[in-house]
């Protein structure tokens, strides 16, 4: 039988599960205990009931001559005149006859011999009557050596006590399942009032890694409180790391880009075979700078948390400056999203780098673009945002929908560029875990689908 995984199991079952058990066996020892106690009264006021049926029959014991002893009156107890009742005496001597009562009707018990001056009590088991309870006493009626001495016994079935411990028995069960019952419901109420603020520091967490908070936000108890205090130290400090990564790259490309755009502007008026090299070069150096330094800046970017951008002001915000930069076309922008809320785990500038490339790539192709948005159902553990760019321009074929992410690769050999717009959203949906994937749209161009957290 494989063994319980106990790494598996939250602190909540792990601690309502060693609460039972020890109320459990709490209970279970408090009735054995309780029982047994109850057991040993039952048992002192057994004997001394018997002992009092005892005395009453020495009492009522008259010795007629020397050769008969007789009982006077009836015992108070009734129970002895009725045949095996379960309470019954017996008077034995030597030389004598046996004396019973009248409920042993026709048996007599089996019992040990007394010593002079002693008094016996014990259990026994006699072959008739089963587990009897005894008191057993050696008296003598007259003070003197040559009077016999009798040896009286009282006895009582085991049923007249079990009646009264099985009542007991009965009445403790139920008192206990009814306490185990409050004690449970208390342990579990208790846990759930104990283990609330790391409820509420979980929601927090997912509320930073969904982007819509910052810091963790709320009161905790001293023992979590320092905890929390951490976490917006280490989310402050990752921050600041981005930020300081951010600005080295901005002065990376400042310093970079100055040189190279004197350059540039050096060779811009010369016409020779020399002068055209550099030109080459110093374009492709900027491209390879913009590019590397993007990729920089993104791979900081995706391991900070908190970070969320919305969707649809992002894309209307493209829209409109793509229609500036193609106003001499007429294109029609057909939008829709499943939720107004949508957003995109990561950095605004990230998410305008990626769908920019691709709705310019669409503007110029086309007349007609289509933007579809939605949140796929978690999968594996994590969210998708599905995003659909559909147009109606010439489209790629098969071939050319598998290599055109590639660097350096066009699909449009006529028009001017680098071959880097469709690479860089590539990389960039990569680096944040996300896939792209480009086939023919139902409009007849081409459709880019982006899957991004």
């Amino acid at each position: 039988m494989p063994k319980p995984n106990w790494s598996r199991w939250s602190l909540s079952q792990r601690l309502l599960i060693g609460a039972l058990l020890w109320v459990l066996g709490s209970l279970l020892v408090t009735g054995l205990v309780l029982t047994q106690l109850f057991k040993q009264h039952v048992e002192q006021q057994l004997y001394k009931e018997l002992n009092v049926h005892m005395l009453q029959l020495i009492s009522q014991m008259e010795q007629d001559g020397s050769t008969e002893l007789l009982v006077g009156t009836t015992l108070s107890e009734p129970r002895f005149e009725q045949p095996l009742s379960g309470l019954y005496w017996q008077i034995q001597a030597q030389a004598l006859p046996l004396l019973h009562s009248r409920s042993l009707w026709d048996e007599s018990l089996k019992l040990p011999q007394l010593e002079e001056e002693t008094e016996y009590q014990a259990q026994i088991t006699d072959p008739v009557l089963g587990a009897l309870y005894v008191l057993g006493r050696s008296v003598a009626l007259l003070d003197s050596d040559a009077e016999p001495r009798y040896q009286i016994w009282v006895a009582a079935q085991s049923e007249v006590m079990l009646e009264p411990l099985q009542r007991f028995t009965r009445l403790l069960v139920l008192a206990l399942v009814l306490l185990g019952s409050v004690l449970v419901l208390g342990v579990w109420w208790q846990l759930r009032l104990g283990l609330r603020p790391l409820h509420q520091l979980r929601v927090q967490l997912a509320l930073v890694h969904e982007g819509k908070s910052e810091t963790i936000a709320g009161q905790y108890p001293q023992e979590i409180q320092p905890l929390v205090s951490e976490f917006n130290r280490v989310l402050q400090s990752n921050a600041e790391v981005v930020q300081r990564a951010r600005t080295q790259a901005g002065n990376l490309a400042h310093a970079i880009k100055t040189p190279l755009a004197v350059l540039a502007n050096a060779t811009k008026n010369e016409a020779s075979d020399l002068a055209q090299l550099v030109q080459n070069q110093v374009t492709t150096a900027q491209q390879q700078v913009d590019y590397h330094l993007s990729r920089a800046r993104v791979a900081a970017a995706v391991k900070t948390v908190g970070r969320r951008t919305l969707l649809a002001p992002a894309v209307a915000s493209l829209v409109q400056l793509l229609r500036l930069a193609y106003s001499t076309k007429s294109v029609t922008v057909e939008s829709h999203f499943a939720e107004p809320e949508l957003y995109f785990k990561g950095e605004d500038q990230d998410l305008h780098e990626m769908l920019g490339n691709v709705l310019d790539n669409a503007f110029k192709w086309s007349q007609v673009v289509r933007i579809r948005a939605q949140r796929l159902p978690p999968s594996a553990g994590r969210s998708w945002l599905e995003i659909v760019i559909d147009d109606d321009g010439p489209g790629l074929s098969p071939e050319q929908c598998l290599t055109v992410f590639k660097r350096g690769v066009r699909a449009d050999e006529i028009a001017p560029g680098s071959g880097l717009g469709l690479a860089i959203v590539a990389d960039l949906v990569q680096l944040y875990g996300g896939k792209v994937n480009a086939t023919r749209s139902d409009l007849g161009g081409l459709r880019v689908t982006l899957w991004l957290p």
